[in-house]
């Protein structure tokens, strides 16, 4: 796959150019339903301990765009 170059809009208002990490990946639907709850956490944990502004996944053709993530104690419950 070609490198991307992405742009977003920081609290500031100010954008930003990044050079993101693109990962492709196929998953089995059933298996994807299955580990939805362990995916959603992955995504949520990644994004606090990366320090995202936003985290993005693409499934059936729909973007879904994480930009408030869970609270670490939240999650471990």
């Amino acid at each position: 796959m070609p490198p991307v170059e992405g742009v977003w809009l920081d609290d500031q208002g100010q954008f930003v150019w990044e050079n993101p990490v693109v990962v492709y990946t196929y998953i089995k639907r059933d298996a994807f339903i299955t580990l939805l709850p362990q995916l959603r956490e992955f995504l949520h944990r990644m994004g606090r301990q990366t320090n995202q502004g936003e985290v993005v996944f693409e499934f059936a053709d729909r973007l879904y765009r994480i930009r408030k993530f869970d609270d670490e104690k939240e999650a471990n419950r």
